[in-house]
């Protein structure tokens, strides 16, 4: 396979379906350190972008697809975010899969987007709000203070806040593009908040010139009911997952 940090060697596939390659593309725009892995430099039928610990192959041909996986060359332990489920078959053929998230991949045209039913003030998140956003994160861990004051100062972010300050339901935009790191405190739940912020966080990222998408875990119905209520079309199934060699 060739190499290249070149996004436009790509850019035909990436506009071939600009839904499934979203997080690509936002990956490469909102990135540093990333790489191109294409199985023709001169011309192009499919990629896996490489950044950090993170994978995302795509291909017009599930064939090359299959080719370029098989002699891609793994490190230790690789990392697959919100990659299309047959990418993930595919790897999981040859690779023992450490973990494993299947979501679905919903998105929001712009004219789907009903700024009628935001029923809330809604602000964006400050930086002094990292520590309560981190609290509650799922994915919690030693790195995870300072991933989040990045998508603070880099990205769109919104958020309900209560009579004295403090945010009680928010959502940012990862590095991906995805609308994740969706909470709102339990006392605070069935008011709508989490509708409200997930409708102006969508505005902000139309308002900039993007589409609106978000990874739900397949199992989250709370989630998917939210988001089909507020305008998002479910696209497909995707998986984010590890392996190891």
């Amino acid at each position: 396979m060739d190499k290249t940090t070149d996004r436009r060697v790509i850019e035909n596939i990436l506009q071939n379906d600009k839904i499934a390659t979203l997080n690509a593309a936002k990956m490469m725009e909102n990135e540093e350190n990333w790489e191109i892995l294409v199985d023709d430099i001169s011309n192009p039928k499919g990629f896996i972008l490489r950044c950090g610990e993170w994978n995302i192959p795509y291909s017009l041909n599930d064939k090359i697809a299959l080719k370029m996986l098989n002699s891609m060359e793994f490190r230790k332990t690789e990392g697959f975010s919100g990659v299309l489920k047959k990418y993930y078959d595919m790897i999981k053929e040859s690779k023992k899969i450490e973990w494993e998230e299947p979501c679905y991949l919903f998105y929001m045209n712009k004219e789907d987007l009903d700024t009628s039913k935001l029923q809330h003030e809604v602000k964006s998140l400050r930086l002094e709000d990292v520590e309560i956003v981190n609290e509650f994160y799922t994915y919690k861990d030693e790195e995870s203070f300072e991933y989040i004051k990045q998508c603070i100062i880099q990205r769109e972010t919104s958020a309900i806040f209560d009579d004295k300050g403090n945010p009680i339901s928010w959502a940012l935009v990862r590095e991906d593009g995805t609308m994740g790191i969706m909470y709102t405190k339990k006392e605070y739940r069935g008011r709508g908040l989490a509708a409200s912020v997930s409708i102006d966080l969508a505005k902000k990222v139309i308002n900039n010139n993007g589409t609106p998408f978000v990874h739900i875990v397949t199992n989250n119905d709370a989630s998917i009911s939210l988001a089909k209520s507020i305008g998002f079309k479910k696209y497909c199934e995707v998986m984010w997952f590890g392996v190891s060699k």
